[in-house]
């Protein structure tokens, strides 16, 4: 069974979007800090891992955990989702930071299933 990390500290995300990930066959893990999610990647590298880019104590942390989870050079993707855009009308988008897909929060569900079928 494929595995899923979910990095976020919003634990309704974790609920909804695990839940909807079990139920389409994937094992789920979850941190809500980027310490504890990079922590669990090195003990045992997901097959894919999703990242909040907010978190209370950094509005950006997600980024700097990117940037490092990409260091590992470990071979799963990461995708990252955030509502960072729609709240501070930042201007970026995947290419601007270490990932291979950028999802805007609120996540359309089956669109996150239809991306995760594209990687594994």
């Amino acid at each position: 069974m494929q595995r899923i990390l979910i990095i976020d500290d919003d634990e309704d995300i974790i609920e909804t979007v695990g839940s909807l990930l079990k139920f389409e066959g994937y094992e789920i893990d979850f941190a809500t800090t980027t310490e504890k999610g990079i922590e669990m990647i090195k003990a045992s590298p997901p097959d894919l891992v999703l990242l909040d880019i907010m978190f209370p104590d950094k509005k950006t942390k997600g980024f700097d955990a990117a940037a490092v989870i990409k260091e590992l050079n470990l071979d799963f993707p990461l995708f990252v989702f955030t509502a960072i855009n729609r709240e501070y009308a930042f201007d970026f988008s995947k290419d601007d930071i270490k990932a291979d897909e950028f999802i805007n929060k609120p996540v359309k569900l089956d669109r996150l299933v239809e991306k995760i079928k594209q990687y594994i």
